[in-house]
Parts: C-alpha cells; structure tokens; sequence
C-alpha cells in the first residue's frame, strides 16, 4: 500500500514549482511591459531632441550668416542689360567699402569717388583682396585658407577692400595701425608679365626700393609698390600721360637696408588726397581709402570708357 505522507510531499513540490512558474512568468511580463515604456519613452526623448537641434541650429544659421543686405555682393553689371564681364569672360563684383575679411581689421567705410576720371592702374583684369589673411598670406589660417599664393580662390571675384587691415604702421585714417592702401592681385598669379600703368596725366616724382609716386597737377599723389625695379619704363623726373606703362607688376620688397622681404605677387596702391571727416573737420592730406575710386575706374574700363 502507497505511502500517503509521500503523496502529499510530491503535491506540495508540484505546487511549489508552478507558484514559483507563475511568479516567474509574471516578473518576465513586468521586464518587457517596462522595456516598452522605456522604448517609447526614449523614442519620445529622441524626437524632441532633434527637433529642438533642428530649432537651435535654425538659430545658430539666422544669428551666424548676415541678412543679404549686411554682407551685400554688389553686381556692377546690375543697371546694364548684360553682364559686366573682364577680357576672361568672368562677371565682375565686389563686396562694400569697409568689408574686409574676418579678424582682419576694422576697416575704414569711405564711398568717396576721389578722382572720377582716372584710368585703371593695371591693363589687365585684376582681384582686389587681401594679401595677409588670404591663401599665401601670413595670416591665411586665421579664415582657413592655408594654402599657396596662386589658389584659384585668389583669382576670382568678388573684390574685397583691404584699406585698414591690422598692420604695425601708423595711418592716420586707421587708429592704433593699419594697411595705407589695396592689394591688387594681376590677372594671373605669374610676376613680372601684367603692367601697370599711369592713373592720369603725371609727374614721376620718386623712384627707390621698391615704390615709384607719381603727382598730377593738382597735387594728388599715387604710389605703386612691388613692381620690378629693374625694368621700370619710367625714371624720376618723367612726365608721362594717362595710360603710360610704368612698369611690371612683381614682388620686390626691400627694407631700408636693402634687405630682401617676401610678399607676394601683387601691387600695392596708394592714394593721397584731402580727407575731410566733417564740415566742422579741417581737410587732412593723408593717404585715403581708394575702393571705390578703382571701382569707378574699373568699372569704366571693362566698359571700354577710358
């Protein structure tokens, strides 16, 4: 005959597991309702967030690149029927007076056409832009542009002023320091092929390093740096007409000792002219802002005005 005390310890095992079975399957139930909430929670959190990235990078984009207006490209073909376009075909433009590249310097805003007659200083097509804080320059890293002097960027429009970049030198227009002229890149990134040539008709009144000035009957003062001194096709002293080579457009640099300096293959050019800040402002005879003076000329000479 069975024992019944077994009986009952095999029930009461049975039992046990299928309480514990129970249990189990419970908590398995809680761990994957839960791993769902979770889920979704999450998706949730993730929607969110890239809608509030997408809001602050809407913020950062509006707050960061200006209004078209601030940083404008002026298109001097914009009242012509055509395109204003150099002997390459490219469409000329420039950027305002006073806008020069980041961290480059303050800049001096001056919309004075000074001599509205002259002749473009080059015979060819030119890229006004920095020397300094562009590819080549010293400074290039500054904006990115690490690279050489004949990057393709250097050699292409818009124009950009350069009057008052952060230079050691005093200027009188530019407080504690600043560049007293433009950098004028020639047509190609080639020294000692492109001329420049005389503004108006001029006296050639010094020659020395690395600089000749001419002077117009009124007085006005022009400076070409860095051509080849070597083979200028003027001498101190020469009276020359509107036009007249003067020479090639290089990168000679010399200090005062004679020594050799590096730059780059360009012309640098100087205006000096009466500079009156206000009607209550004696006229100051200083080195003035040129932009756009050769924007003018420039203008006029892709026109085939001068």
């Amino acid at each position: 005959m069975n024992n019944p005390i077994r009986y009952r310890q095999r029930g009461g095992v049975a039992a046990r597991w299928l309480f514990q079975l129970a249990v189990f399957a419970v908590f398995v139930g809680f761990l994957y309702w839960d791993y769902q909430r979770r889920n979704s929670e999450n998706e949730q959190l993730a929607s969110e967030s890239v809608d509030q990235t997408s809001e602050e990078t809407a913020s950062v984009n509006e707050s960061t690149f200006p209004e078209e207006s601030e940083q404008e490209i002026v298109d001097a073909s914009a009242d012509t029927d055509g395109a204003l376009t150099d002997e390459k075909g490219e469409v000329f433009s420039y950027l305002d007076v006073g806008d020069l590249l980041p961290e480059s310097g303050p800049g001096f805003i001056d919309q004075t056409v000074y001599r509205p007659e002259i002749a473009f200083p080059t015979e060819a097509s030119v890229y006004l832009n920095s020397q300094v804080y562009r590819y080549g320059g010293y400074y290039g890293s500054v904006n990115g542009m690490e690279g050489g002097q004949c990057e393709p960027d250097n050699y292409s429009y818009p124009w950009q002023d350069t009057f008052c970049e952060k230079r050691s030198r005093d200027q009188e227009l530019c407080p504690g320091g600043g560049h007293e002229g433009l950098d004028i890149r020639p047509a190609s990134c080639v020294k000692n092929e492109h001329w420049a040539v005389a503004t108006e008709d001029a006296r050639v009144v010094d020659v020395r390093r690395h600089w000749v000035t001419l002077q117009s009957a009124d007085g006005t003062l022009y400076n070409y740096l860095h051509l080849n001194m070597a083979a200028l096709e003027v001498v101190e002293g020469d009276l020359i007409s509107k036009g007249d080579r003067i020479g090639l457009i290089s990168n000679d640099f010399y200090k005062s000792d004679g020594t050799s300096v590096a730059t780059t293959i360009h012309l640098h050019f100087e205006m000096y002219e009466n500079y009156v800040a206000d009607e209550e402002s004696d006229p100051l005879f200083t080195k003035v802002n040129p932009y756009m003076t050769l924007v003018s000329a420039y203008d006029r000479k892709l026109r085939a005005e001068n």
